[in-house]
């Protein structure tokens, strides 16, 4: 019986390439880019790349991005991430569906969590600019707490704030190691949203339950829960 439906944020419940799309013009006036790239131009490639390598870190990103010519002078890393992550911090695009969802599934009797990685004023402000900090009955977000993802310890100490067993607990993210992984070796359910398109870990199994979007999440649990 699932008990409660716990989420990751990022790549999970808001529109990370719509914001990319929106911040981009920020981010190109930040870099010195090569001729011919525009904002929707920069958008695509790092999209593109977002999909194909954001699992295995951000240095990836920026390589992709190097390689492919995109710039006229080269940043380095710490240049690129200090500038793309100071115009993640002032927006954020939402899924129209990503609240209706969660009030679904509050209204069905189950609870609702959320476990992020990151640093407690980043993913906050993503929570409330998505007008999602009021929609869970518990929040985790690693930097408050001495793990995080994948480490097991965070999804049971989330079980335990809920007060439910680990096997009560759906967990719903995009990440095969942090979140798949992470979960499954903590005894949850693990439910892998598609996000990124790409699994790029094939020591890692993949889960049996897999959704398009977080729209899926209600019927998958009335699905489980009438078993």
């Amino acid at each position: 019986m699932i008990k409660a439906a716990v989420f990751d944020l990022d790549h999970t419940l808001f529109d990370r390439y719509g914001t990319i799309r929106k911040i981009a013009p920020d981010i190109v006036a930040s870099f010195d880019v090569a001729v011919g790239i525009t904002s929707d131009i920069f958008a695509e490639e790092l999209i593109f790349a977002d999909k194909q390598f954001v699992h295995k870190g951000w240095r990836n990103i920026h390589a992709y991005l190097v390689e492919k010519n995109i710039f006229k002078t080269n940043p380095t890393y710490e240049e690129y991430a200090q500038n793309v992550l100071k115009c993640f911090k002032t927006t954020t695009v939402k899924y129209d569906f990503a609240i209706p969802v969660l009030k679904e599934i509050k209204g069905m009797g189950i609870k609702t969590a959320l476990i992020t990685n990151g640093t407690p004023e980043l993913q906050y402000f993503k929570l409330k600019s998505l007008e999602l900090d009021s929609c869970f009955d518990e929040i985790i977000v690693s930097g408050e707490t001495p793990y995080e993802k994948p480490d097991k310890r965070i999804f049971e100490l989330m079980a335990e704030k809920l007060g439910i067993e680990t096997n009560e607990m759906l967990y719903i993210g995009d990440h095969p190691v942090n979140d798949i992984d992470g979960s499954r070796n903590a005894g949850c359910i693990p439910v892998w949203v598609k996000t990124t398109g790409t699994w790029i870990f094939p020591e890692v199994e993949k889960p049996e339950l897999q959704v398009e979007t977080v729209e899926d999440i209600p019927e998958l649990i009335r699905r489980i829960n009438e078993r």
